[in-house]
């Protein structure tokens, strides 16, 4: 028990110092984003005279990068003033001005999305912390259609349990073409080997805290694959993995996971346990009926080793909003 808490103390300690660092960050990226911000506005606003494109060509944009490039070196070439000017038209309607939160590598990538994207990837990266290229990746794997179904992105404080659950959990950066059935232990090892990308996959405010860990109840000894630690919610979460499709049964044993989590290892002031079954595929219905109706703790999704195609994705989405 005092190994468990110490755990949790070091996971509190690192959410602490990291969003001390986070908000160092911001500023530099705030400041640094609204001179490009700024740059745009001038070319738009003084050169242009308010209009998206210059009526005297393009020769204006060229001298300038030439001028500002012998004074302060790379980083003012002819397509990045081009993206100022897109920055700044972009940004009208669409982020906090002066409030930045991102660096301009990352809003030169945002927009060439629609607004909508826009929105939502600004604040998607913001919160997950996203390098460009994760950025690029979340993109690229329609992260929108799995976290933003119901056109909105959720604040801390609306987080429930179900929210941070998605389905399916895309595997694609393990490299794998396929899994066997009964090779779990390969799948629990490519996820810790990609611990960093798996986290980034299961979404805001998970830590890691421990592989197979140790239940021990009277004589007997159970192990559950992998536990982590979700900061926003408070609460652990245990995930259990399957490389074939879920019985009923292992639901009973992820919820006696949960269980044991709930009365021997969480604090007073974590909520309740959360239980992910992870498998290669699932009966909706088994997972109804198997469950109570008033179930806010144990959730089944599928995995994919593979990135699915768009079509896929919805496909995938409106079944879970039926059910």
């Amino acid at each position: 028990m005092q190994l468990q808490n110490n755990n949790l103390l070091l996971d509190k300690a690192i959410s602490i110092i990291d969003n001390g660092r986070k908000k160092i960050v911001e500023a530099i990226y705030n400041e640094s984003t609204k001179s490009y911000y700024l740059l745009g506005k001038l070319i738009v606003e003084d050169e242009q005279q308010g209009e998206t494109k210059a009526k005297y060509g393009k020769k204006v944009l060229e001298n300038l990068s030439k001028n500002l490039t012998l004074k302060y070196g790379k980083g003012f070439s002819l397509s990045t003033l081009k993206d100022c000017r897109k920055f700044y038209i972009k940004s009208q309607s669409l982020t906090d001005l002066l409030r930045f939160k991102l660096s301009f590598t990352h809003y030169t990538y945002l927009i060439r999305l629609d607004d909508r994207e826009f929105r939502f990837y600004e604040q998607y990266a913001v919160e997950q912390n996203l390098t460009v290229r994760e950025l690029q990746k979340a993109v690229q794997n329609n992260t929108i259609l799995r976290v933003d179904k119901h056109q909105k992105i959720l604040t801390t404080t609306d987080l429930k349990p179900k929210d941070i659950i998605k389905d399916p959990y895309i595997l694609d950066f393990l490299g794998l073409d396929e899994v066997n059935q009964g090779e779990e232990k390969l799948l629990e090892s490519k996820l810790i080997e990609h611990l960093e990308k798996f986290l980034l996959e299961l979404g805001r405010g998970f830590a890691f805290v421990k592989r197979q860990y140790r239940l021990s109840l009277s004589e007997d000894n159970f192990y559950a694959d992998l536990v982590f630690y979700n900061i926003p919610l408070k609460c652990y979460v245990v995930i259990e993995l399957k490389t074939r499709k879920l019985k009923h049964q292992d639901l009973g044993q992820l919820q006696m996971y949960v269980n044991y989590f709930d009365r021997e290892v969480k604090n007073d002031d974590d909520n309740k346990t959360i239980g992910i079954l992870l498998c290669s595929e699932k009966n909706d219905s088994v997972v109804k009926y198997t469950l109570p109706q008033d179930n806010e703790q144990i959730f089944a999704s599928k995995y994919k080793l593979y990135l699915p195609s768009l079509e896929e994705l919805k496909n995938e989405l409106e079944i879970i909003d039926e059910d």
